[in-house]
C-alpha cells in the first residue's frame, strides 16, 4: 500500500488549474461559523484556549499548526495543548484525560532539556475553551457535561467517521461529514483545523504574512500524506502541491535540521517525504506512555515553531530509531496466521505498535489486515484494509451480534471486542462475511 501512495504522491507536479476553493465553504462543515464566533468571543475576553490533538501524525501536527497560528499569527498567548498518550489513555478528548490535569498528575508546558524534562505548570479548566483537533467524532457525551461544570466551552474538529451516526453533544462542532454543500471532501484532520483558522482569519479581516501562510500549508501537507488521505479528492491534490512548491522554495529551519541529523542525507522529494519525516513524528505518538520514551509535546512544540532546535530533532531520530527496533523484537516473537482474505497476529504488542505490525502484515497476499493484544478481559486491534470498507465492516460485525466498537477510517480503524468469543467470531466474520 505505501509502494502504491509512493508510485502515486511522485505524479503530482503541477496544478491543473480547474478547482477552485472559497473558505466560505467552512461555514458548511456543520457548525462552521458558530465556531468561529466562540472563537473570537473567547478572545475577545481574554479566554484561555486548550486545544486537545491526537497522538497520530495528523493530530499531532494539527495541533502544531492551531498553536502555530495562535501564537505567530494572532499573537495570543493564552493557549495551551493536551494529548492523550496512546499507550495509557483511551483514544480523543475524555473525562479521566481531564482530569489527570485537574489532579495535577499531569502539567503542560513541559520542555525536554538534556538529562530529562524541566517546567510544566497546572492547567486550570475553569471559564476555557476547548478545541478539539482530529478527534471528537467517537467521544462520549460526559466530555461536554464535565466541562460545562467548568463553565468552559467545547467545540470539535475532527474528520472520522461518526460510530452509529451519533454526534456527541458540544457547544459547536466542525466536520465535512456535517455538510455536503462544500468542496473539501476527505480532508485529514488538521486541514478541518486549517481551514478554520483561515476562516476565522477571514472573517475577522486578520492579516496574515505570506510565510506565515506557507508554514501553516506545509503542517497540513504533511498531515495528509501522514493519515494516507486520497491524494484523487481536488483539495488535498491542491494542498500538497502547495506543500511541494513550499518545501523546495525554502525548507523551515526545524525540518531542514531533520533531513541535516538523517543517517541517510536524502535530499527532499515529495516521494519520499512518508519516510523522511512522518515516521519520525509518528514515532513519538507511536511509544507515547511507554516507560522512557518522549511524550508527544516533543512533536507539537518541534513542529509549532519554525525555529532550529538540534536538540529535539535528534531526540525524534532517536524515537523513530528505537521504534524500529522494538517493532522488529516485537515481530519476531508473533506467528501470523494466514486466512483466505484475512492475516492477522497478536499477543503481548504495545498499543502504539498495533497499527505498524497491522500496516506490515497488510503488504503480504491479504485483503485485510489485524493486530491484536489483550487489554484487561478485553481484545484491542488494528485494523488494515486494501479495498473493503472498514466501516462498514464493523457496522456488519455489529449486525452480526459481535461486542465490539471502534472507528477510524474506511482503510484503518481501531476496534476493541468485549471478549474472546466475540474476537473469534469477528476473526471469522471478517474473513468470509461481507464486503
Amino acid at each position: 500500500m505505501l509502494a502504491q501512495f509512493k508510485a502515486y504522491i511522485e505524479r503530482i507536479s503541477h496544478e491543473d488549474g480547474k478547482h477552485k476553493f472559497s473558505l466560505d465553504d467552512v461555514l458548511l462543515m456543520g457548525d462552521g461559523l458558530k465556531a468561529l464566533e466562540l472563537l473570537h468571543k473567547a478572545i475577545q475576553n481574554q479566554q484561555q484556549i486548550i486545544l486537545v490533538g491526537d497522538y497520530d501524525c495528523d493530530g499531532m501536527s494539527g495541533t502544531a499548526l492551531v498553536l502555530y497560528f495562535f501564537r505567530e499569527v494572532l499573537g495570543y498567548p493564552l493557549v495551551h495543548y493536551i494529548i492523550p498518550r496512546r499507550n495509557v489513555d483511551s483514544y480523543g478528548v475524555s473525562v479521566p484525560l481531564l482530569e489527570e490535569y485537574t489532579t495535577k498528575r499531569r502539567l503542560v508546558g513541559e520542555v525536554y532539556v538534556v538529562g530529562g524534562i524541566q517546567g510544566g505548570q497546572a492547567l486550570n479548566l475553569h471559564n476555557s475553551l476547548f478545541l478539539s483537533i482530529d478527534n471528537g467524532a467517537g467521544i462520549g457525551d460526559e466530555v461536554h457535561e464535565m466541562l460545562k461544570s467548568y463553565q468552559s466551552t467545547l467545540i470539535l474538529s475532527d474528520h472520522h467517521e461518526f460510530l452509529e451516526g451519533r454526534v456527541p453533544k458540544c457547544d459547536a462542532f466542525v466536520h465535512p461529514l456535517l455538510g455536503d454543500q462544500h468542496n473539501f471532501k476527505g480532508i485529514s484532520g488538521a486541514c478541518v483545523a486549517y481551514l478554520l483558522m483561515l476562516a476565522y482569519a477571514k472573517h475577522y479581516q486578520i492579516k496574515m504574512r505570506l510565510d506565515h501562510l506557507h508554514y501553516m500549508q506545509i503542517l497540513a501537507g504533511i498531515s495528509t500524506i501522514g493519515d494516507l488521505m486520497d491524494l484523487s479528492m481536488p483539495y488535498n491534490r491542491q494542498l500538497v502541491q502547495r506543500m511541494d512548491a513550499n518545501l523546495k522554495k525554502g525548507m523551515p529551519a526545524n525540518l531542514q535540521q531533520l533531513y541535516a541529523l538523517s543517517l541517510y542525507k536524502n535530499p527532499y522529494k515529495l516521494a519520499a517525504l512518508a519516510w523522511d519525516v512522518i515516521p519520525l513524528i509518528n514515532a513519538v505518538g507511536r511509544l507515547d506512555g511507554i516507560e522512557g520514551f518522549c511524550h508527544c509535546n516533543l512533536v507539537v512544540d518541534f513542529l509549532s515553531q519554525n525555529m532550529p532546535n538540534g536538540y529535539y530533532a535528534q531526540l525524534l531520530l532517536e524515537t523513530n530509531q528505537r521504534r524500529k527496533e522494538l517493532v522488529t523484537q516485537i515481530k519476531q516473537s508473533l506467528q501470523i496466521v494466514r486466512q483466505k482474505r484475512l492475516f492477522y497476529a497478536g499477543g503481548a504488542v504495545p498499543r502504539g505498535i498495533l497499527g505498524v505490525i497491522a500496516n506490515q502484515i497488510l503488504e503480504q497476499d491479504c485483503l485485510l489486515a489485524l493486530c491484536w493484544r489483550y487489554q484487561g478481559t478485553e481484545i484491542e486491534a488494528s485494523l488494515r484494509s486494501k479495498e473493503p470498507d472498514l466501516i462498514a465492516l464493523l457496522a456488519g460485525m455489529k449486525q452480526a451480534g459481535i461486542g465490539v466498537n471502534g472507528g477510524g477510517h474506511k482503510l484503518a480503524c481501531g476496534v476493541v471486542f468485549e471478549g474472546m468469543g466475540d474476537f473469534e467470531k469477528a476473526l471469522e466474520f471478517l474473513d468470509h462475511g461481507m464486503l
